[in-house]
């Protein structure tokens, strides 16, 4: 998942969310942040909790890593610290374009199949035959 936000002194940042397994749901999770001037920082999530807690979501992990980043938290593979405040400001998701659908398929029917036509009869008229 891709987001972006935006911060007073160092304007539109892009955070990408990396996460292991089907649907991202599979530990660990790495979020990169970019700021502005190109310096990409990453920050690495591994659960550490024992038992039946509920784990965060993806996007408070975000919420963590940028709230680490605006702290001056920077660098190569920081660990997420799961009890800082999350970040409250506003959070855009970007979305890849994708083009539209294409057009249903359609098949015939099996209740009305086909016929084909053949020559004419003797009267004159076509005849139709079951394909």
């Amino acid at each position: 998942m891709n987001f972006s936000f935006s911060t007073p002194h160092s304007g539109d940042c892009l955070v990408k969310l990396w996460a292991s397994g089907r649907y991202g749901f599979s530990l660990p999770k790495k979020v990169e942040i970019t700021a502005p001037d190109g310096v990409t920082s990453t920050y690495c999530y591994h659960s550490r909790k024992v038992g039946v807690g509920a784990e965060l979501t993806n996007r408070t992990l975000v919420r963590i890593a940028i709230a680490q980043f605006l702290r001056g938290v920077r660098g190569e593979s920081i660990e997420i610290d799961d009890a800082v405040a999350p970040f409250k400001g506003t959070l855009t998701q970007i979305r890849p374009f994708a083009p539209p659908p294409p057009p249903p398929r359609v098949r015939p029917s099996r209740i009305m199949p086909r016929t084909a036509v053949t020559a004419p009869s003797a009267t004159g008229s076509f005849t139709k035959e079951a394909a």
